[in-house]
């Protein structure tokens, strides 16, 4: 389920524009609703905003409701055998007691909501959930609550105006598929109709280079080695500050890939936590070990110029095309 399409969906949801104010939301009703579940007794506010989250509990009474919540914070017995022990008393469905026990411990149990909501249909199917969420970290989503989010967020692309030049003032370059949308759109248009659309204010350089650039080259970042920049010191602005040299050039850089060593996530702390998390939520981000090999494979695969300051001479990769920061400008030719 957190392969393929899932992940696709939860991958494209938190990279989209808007997500991370709607997390923030989500988060903070989650963590509301998780407090008062913790009271006892539960109060009929409380059961009554749990019914209008899982609708298929409308139907239980405020003790049968009660009662689920009492199996589901027992700690002796595994999340898969309170779901199913609640689901089989109160004959509500295994997707809906799972979501509930959701909200009684969101921090130890995964969502069950959106389009996994109806690839539950059994204990079984719980429980594969389950097992497959204990490695969403690994896929840039900080915790279930973001999951949840991730699921639920519907993509403000699928609610845009179909106006080309209110969707370019809107996109953002983390949206790799919109960029590539649009880019194709501008792509079909006259000259005349393009040299309006140069005119409006994009919400970064790079976006606008990326859509409007008649050429272009697919890069691979090498993500540890830009933030590092042969110091000991990692910073992530040195990706911001990338993303604006990239702006420059005339080629269009796109698209791109970001690969991470595997222990990005240890080397990089403080303030810009938070910020690596949205960056490793992103489905063209990945961290892997060791990185060279990832970059050299995706470079060879893609056809795809490696932006590093790394010469990978441990590798046989003459063959691949390596361009340092400092090489971009207008004035690069690949």
């Amino acid at each position: 389920m957190m392969t393929d399409d899932i992940l696709n969906f939860v991958k494209e949801a938190a990279s989209s524009q808007g997500f991370y104010a709607f997390y923030s939301n989500r988060k903070e009703r989650v963590e509301s609703l998780n407090r008062a579940l913790k009271r006892s007794p539960v109060s009929s506010t409380t059961i009554a905003k749990i019914q209008r989250r899982i609708s298929g509990l409308a139907h239980l009474s405020y003790e049968e409701i009660e009662f689920s919540i009492d199996i589901l914070r027992e700690r002796d017995r595994a999340p898969e055998d309170r779901v199913e022990y609640a689901s089989t008393l109160s004959k509500a469905s295994v997707s809906d007691m799972g979501h509930l026990l959701f909200f009684v411990d969101p921090r130890n149990n995964p969502p069950v909501t959106g389009p996994v909501k109806e690839r539950i249909q059994s204990i079984d199917d719980y429980k594969e959930w389950q097992s497959l969420t204990r490695s969403v970290g690994e896929h840039g989503i900080q915790d279930f609550v973001m999951l949840e989010a991730a699921l639920l967020f519907e993509r403000e692309e699928n609610n845009r105006s179909s106006n080309l030049s209110e969707r370019l003032i809107r996109a953002v370059y983390t949206d790799i598929s919109e960029i590539k949308t649009l880019r194709n759109a501008v792509a079909s248009l006259s000259k005349s109709e393009k040299r309006l659309l140069s005119n409006l204010r994009f919400t970064h350089p790079y976006v606008k280079t990326a859509i409007m650039s008649n050429h272009s080259r697919p890069v691979v970042i090498d993500g540890s080695n830009v933030v590092f920049s042969m110091t000991d010191h990692a910073d992530l602005k040195r990706i911001d500050d990338l993303f604006l040299r990239m702006a420059l050039c005339r080629i269009a850089l796109f698209p791109y890939r970001i690969v991470f060593d595997a222990n990005i996530r240890y080397t990089i702390g403080g303030f810009q936590q938070e910020s690596l998390n949205r960056l490793l939520s992103l489905p063209q981000v990945e961290t892997y070990s060791p990185a060279d090999d990832r970059l050299i494979f995706l470079a060879r695969e893609g056809g795809s110029a490696v932006i590093t300051y790394d010469r990978f001479l441990d590798h046989a990769a003459e063959d691949i095309t390596i361009i340092r920061p400092e090489e971009i400008d207008e004035s690069l030719r690949l």
